[in-house]
């Protein structure tokens, strides 16, 4: 193995202006995470521009086998403040932090067909886990593939009020020769209830593919929509009936399309 350190500095000075007098129309500000630590601005969209005056410390450590694959990488991180942060979306109170929460990422490939990736966010002052997101995928091989998924987050709720403690499974398999099942269920462990499944089957026939899939999901906090998808490939031409596809790629991760032609072994 050869083992890499990647120390990485990135400071942001950005004056403060009063912006309390304009709307905001399409502007947010994400959920804290690695990608945000090294951010000019905190909201998204336009309509806001954060004042900062910041500097963020991480470093990566990296295996890379003989072959150059990387097999595990570890990455901590941390933004400092040294002045107020006073903008805010909606006139809020100003954020008087001397430093963010601390981010620990890793991520790798265990085996040739099972990876994982790992995140936890931790506060220093409370002492407290505020975030964690574990997932592990298996992919033996083509239209193979299960996830299993953990995600908290202290005090937050999704966009329909289930608060974030959840696992997630889901996965492609061959089932019998030509026939392949694929699923996915989402459950609050908080609310003690399901949040999503998806069901289906697939069928591969050489020059032409099935699909029959039914997706059950929530449209507010307290209803649920259930979509039956039946759809006809024809290799080479359009598809017909409702397409199922992006709602598969969405729900199983490392979802693979059913090819044109019965693979050896299938």
């Amino acid at each position: 193995m050869t083992q890499t350190l990647e120390p990485r500095l990135f400071y942001v000075r950005t004056p403060y202006k009063d912006q309390s007098k304009y709307p905001v129309f399409d502007s947010g500000e994400p959920g804290f995470g690695y990608a945000q630590l090294f951010t000019e601005n905190r909201f998204d969209g336009s309509d806001r521009i954060a004042d900062a005056n910041n500097l963020t410390a991480a470093i990566t450590s990296r295996f890379l086998d003989v072959k150059g694959i990387e097999r595990l990488r570890m990455t901590v991180g941390q933004r400092y403040y040294f002045t107020t942060q006073r903008v805010g979306l909606y006139n809020t109170t100003p954020q008087n932090e001397n430093r963010s929460d601390l981010l620990l990422v890793a991520n790798g490939q265990l085996t040739p067909t099972l990876s994982f990736d790992t995140s936890l966010q931790y506060n220093q002052s409370t002492q407290r886990l505020y975030g964690a997101n574990y997932t592990f995928q298996w992919k033996p091989g083509t239209q193979k593939v299960l996830n299993a998924e953990y995600r908290y987050l202290r005090n937050a709720v999704d966009m329909y009020g289930n608060k974030l403690d959840q696992i997630n499974i889901s996965g492609q398999w061959p089932i019998v020769k030509r026939w392949y099942a694929v699923g996915q269920v989402s459950h609050s462990l908080y609310d003690s209830k399901s949040i999503a499944s998806l069901v289906g089957v697939e069928y591969n026939a050489n020059c032409w593919a099935a699909r029959l899939v039914a997706h059950r999901y929530q449209t507010s906090s307290t209803d649920t929509n259930t979509a039956i998808y039946l759809q006809l490939q024809l290799t080479g031409l359009s598809k017909i009936g409702s397409n199922p596809l992006q709602s598969l790629r969405t729900a199983i991760p490392g979802y693979e399309v059913l090819p044109n032609k019965i693979q050896p072994g299938n």
